[in-house]
């Protein structure tokens, strides 16, 4: 069931108090900074802004004990997915097994450390740490731990970058590209894995950050009189990004999660110009140089992103080639386009559209962490196809350079502002936008 949070004209005046938790509370949305009631949520609604639709908040049942339990659940899977084989390849006669620590450990050892490092970081550090902390959280609920707020922080600045769904989809196109030549058997800790990823997944689902902040500490409130319906910046307020307390806009420092607070980020359209060009410039060489050699009976081959793509479509593999061409050339491509398009916006005056660029914003911030694909595929492939002259896998430098290229534009995503492309609008045409709004949901 869900429920849309109404904007309200009433006012309120609440010095040196803090939000009843059984009434409306004032929240600031972080993508067109308007200000306005979420309503008291049953379990299983959601409110969404008015004027961007953005999800301000969705009320789950049981908020302690499921998403507690499903990141203990996960936290077992991970550890019985590093205790047994994870998938082993036999050709003509030869058989190389691997588990799944051994996806970082045989690039840090044999190939590329940094990119090692990466790999193990996305993959196995950075979900675990992410499962401990809500379990952790969830049972400071209860017993109040220490230091709450520092691991809620360290949390949500490290969730986008837990990518075992996107290694898990790049094991099954591994498996498509070595099934016709050689025997694949999947061992229990892949078993486990997927369980793993799925616990995962289900757990952030569950997951309610507002209700986790709240309790934490209680939201603060406005000490002056303020009105819904109007921006932050109109009623000299600001948005904490990290724990979404509204903030006065003297405040430096929220009061709650003492996170650095100011009413837009600092040099966002430069700061997210000058990841964009980092970017393009080492688009160029990710495609040049080869993200992959292949031995196979003593003949070697170089592959770059492209010619990738252009042998496994000639093999017939055609899903497969259609998926990394999708993540690794048009995403990049049409992510870094995007960006440029968005940052010219936010600092054209009075531009129109700024609902439809802050949706075309959520899916390239949402979508550009998969191209990190082609890069898991070529990490476990090393691991596991290593038989000499025979046949092996070998990582190259354009592997490297392509994760910086993904992770610059995360970044650039990242310190973009979207709340840029609603401050130049026209005032008269934000108050028409909230009457049509208003009129929707009586």
């Amino acid at each position: 069931m869900n429920t849309t949070a109404t904007l309200s004209a009433r006012q309120t005046h609440c010095p040196d108090q803090v939000a009843d938790p059984r009434q409306d509370e004032l929240v600031l949305c972080p993508h067109c900074d308007l200000l306005q009631y979420l309503p008291v949520l049953a379990a299983g609604e959601q409110a969404h802004c008015l004027r961007c639709q953005h999800q301000l908040d969705a009320r789950q049942p049981n908020p302690i004990l499921r998403p507690a339990l499903y990141a203990a659940s996960a936290l077992l899977m991970l550890l019985l997915a590093n205790l047994f084989p994870f998938v082993s390849m036999a050709l003509a006669g030869n058989r190389s097994e691997i588990h799944f620590f051994d996806t970082s450990a045989v690039l840090f050892t044999e190939y590329q450390q940094v990119l090692a490092i990466l790999i193990w970081l996305f993959i196995q550090a950075v979900p675990a740490f992410c499962m401990l902390a809500i379990i952790y959280l969830k049972l400071g609920m209860r017993y109040h731990l220490p230091a709450r707020i520092w691991v809620a922080r360290v949390l949500f600045m490290l969730k986008p970058w837990s990518m075992v769904d996107i290694f898990l989809m790049g094991l099954l196109i591994s498996f498509v590209k070595l099934v016709a030549t050689a025997e694949i058997s999947l061992g229990m800790s892949f078993w486990a894995f997927c369980l793993f990823c799925l616990l995962h997944l289900r757990t952030f689902q569950v997951l309610d950050r507002h209700a986790l902040w709240a309790s934490i500490a209680p939201s603060p409130q406005p000490d002056t009189e303020v009105t819904a319906g109007s921006t932050g910046l109109d009623q000299q307020l600001k948005l904490c990004h990290c724990c979404t307390a509204v903030v006065p806009l003297r405040q430096r420092h929220c009061s709650r999660c003492h996170t650095k607070v100011t009413a837009r980020l600092p040099a966002s359209i430069q700061k997210t110009l000058a990841l964009l060009i980092t970017a393009c410039v080492l688009y160029i060489p990710a495609n040049m140089l080869p993200i992959m050699r292949t031995v196979s009976f003593g003949d070697v081959t170089d592959s770059t992103i492209i010619s990738g793509f252009f042998m496994m479509w000639q093999d017939g593999e055609y899903p497969v080639a259609i998926i990394i061409f999708l993540a690794s050339v048009v995403i990049p491509i049409i992510k870094i386009v995007l960006m440029f398009w968005l940052c010219y916006l936010a600092a054209k005056p009075r531009h129109a559209g700024a609902k439809h660029s802050g949706n075309i914003y959520r899916l390239v911030d949402w979508v550009g962490r998969w191209s990190m694909v082609d890069v898991l595929v070529v990490a476990f492939m090393a691991a596991l196809v290593r038989f000499g002259l025979l046949a092996s896998v070998y990582p190259g430098i354009g592997a490297l350079v392509f994760a910086a290229v993904v992770i610059t534009t995360m970044l650039a995503a990242v310190s973009f502002d979207p709340r840029l492309l609603w401050d130049n609008q026209q005032p008269a045409a934000k108050a028409v936008q909230y009457r049509q709004a208003e009129g929707k949901i009586k």
